[in-house]
């Protein structure tokens, strides 16, 4: 995987959805693929949390 910094916009972002979710618990969207940053939301569905469950490997 290469290294790409963010922008100032894409940091900018970053930052303010850390502060929304620090603040009032909104949730931080990622890209499945590469886990980019893609956005907040206030709601998440339940296919979103299964396929974050099903994302962390668990070791026996």
């Amino acid at each position: 995987m290469d290294f790409r910094p963010l922008s100032t916009t894409e940091r900018q972002q970053l930052l303010n959805a850390l502060r929304g979710n620090a603040q009032s618990g909104t949730t931080l969207l990622m890209d499945r693929r590469d886990t980019s940053f893609v956005g907040t939301t206030e709601d998440v569905t339940d296919d979103e949390v299964i396929n974050a469950i099903k994302s962390v490997p668990c070791h026996y």
